[in-house]
């Protein structure tokens, strides 16, 4: 299992990084786009029988995602609303109790504005000054943070995070993880954010590392309401899409705001 996780990050990790550094424009939004639409395919799965259903779900999620991404910042966020709303009210028709309605179409708004609207703040970032790292910056936070979360938890885990959504974690693999998302996304802001101070860039890394496990957590929690063990089976060792990008959907706003706010003062964007 670890052999594979290592092979399907080799492989995954050159093509994120090089869309971020090197295609800044169509290749990074078809990049993120297709992100929104495998993990809404993946969520769908997980809640919904109906082949109706899931394309709802879905669409709503590309639609959220391309009308926060490509509209003006003051059109935005009421057709991201409105995506959302169409998303819930498609369920009140049909024959279905109305407790297993609202149930549907609470599930169908999550996923649009979650899946769809998180992701598209990655957009946003891209564009600031600076954005590329901090785009990497977040990866570096989230992605070292999981592993050392694992490591740690293995070697040292004793006090269990929460038990009821995710049996496995602690609070030891999470302090592990939280570290190393401090320490090595700093480094990288060192090299490659001039102008950001320290204090900053370890705040903005321990932030998104934080957000990141809380993705992690809130993705075990959908998995255990759905019944399932993984989102999908498309990436070896990983699971599915849903499962290797929650903890990046998860810290897409915060990251945003982070870098929008930011001291950064050089270099292109």
């Amino acid at each position: 299992m670890l052999g594979k996780r290592i092979l399907t990050a080799a492989v995954l990790v050159p093509i994120l990084a090089g869309a971020v550094l090197y295609g800044p424009g169509w290749p990074f939004l078809l990049l993120t786009g297709a992100a929104v639409l495998l993990c809404a395919a993946e969520y769908s799965r997980m809640f919904f029988s109906f082949s109706r259903e899931r394309a709802i779900v879905v669409a709503s999620a590309l639609l959220v995602y391309g009308s926060a991404a490509f509209l003006p910042p003051g059109l935005a966020v009421p057709s991201l609303l409105l995506c959302a709303g169409l998303a819930a009210f498609s369920f009140l028709g049909g024959e279905a109790p109305p407790g297993e309605k609202a149930r549907a179409a609470g599930l169908a708004a999550l996923g649009a504005v979650y899946l769809g609207g998180f992701l598209s703040s990655y957009v946003w970032t891209i564009r600031l000054p600076g954005g590329r790292h901090w785009i990497l910056l977040g990866f570096v936070a989230v992605a070292s943070g999981d592993t050392a979360a694992y490591f740690t938890g293995k070697a040292f885990g004793k006090h269990p995070l929460s038990p009821r959504v995710s049996p496995n974690k602690t609070l030891e693999g999470a302090a592990g993880g939280l570290a190393a998302s401090v320490l090595l996304s700093t480094g990288y802001a060192a090299l490659f954010l001039p102008g950001v101070s320290y204090g900053y860039a370890a705040l903005a890394s321990a932030l998104v590392g934080a957000a990141g496990q809380a993705g992690d957590l809130f993705e075990s929690l959908l998995k255990r309401a759905a019944g399932v063990k993984d989102s999908g089976t498309m990436l070896p060792g990983h699971g599915g899409v849903f499962d290797r990008a929650d903890g990046l959907i998860a810290a897409g706003p915060l990251l945003y705001l982070l870098a929008a706010l930011s001291p950064y003062a050089g270099g292109p964007a």
